[in-house]
């Protein structure tokens, strides 16, 4: 009987120290995606504080250029991708904060 109660407290223990050790990494992963949140909102801040600044400029016009029209387009393009990952991560980032 006393066999019995020790290994389950072992089992017990076992769990409880994987436990332990699962929440100390996702409390790290989540102070990781809370900093990469942060950086990612201050660049965004940066994009619509430029935005705001030239309210004629679309995303190409604040884009560095080239020195021709197709390396612009490029640009732009590219800066276009980057700014959608960008919010498709802090979305991401959003909805894992809210589930946790």
């Amino acid at each position: 009987m006393q066999q019995v109660i020790t290994e389950r407290l072992t089992g017990i223990e076992k769990k409880v120290k994987q436990l332990a050790k699962k929440m100390e990494q996702l409390q790290k992963d989540n102070l990781a995606l809370e900093e990469e949140n942060r950086k990612l909102k201050s660049g965004l801040a940066v994009y619509k504080q430029q935005a705001d600044q030239s309210p004629s400029m679309g995303v190409a016009d604040i884009a560095p250029t080239g020195n021709s029209k197709s390396g612009a387009d490029k640009s732009s393009k590219k800066l276009k991708k980057e700014i959608e990952q960008y919010l498709k991560e802090i979305d991401k980032c959003i909805m894992w904060l809210q589930n946790n």
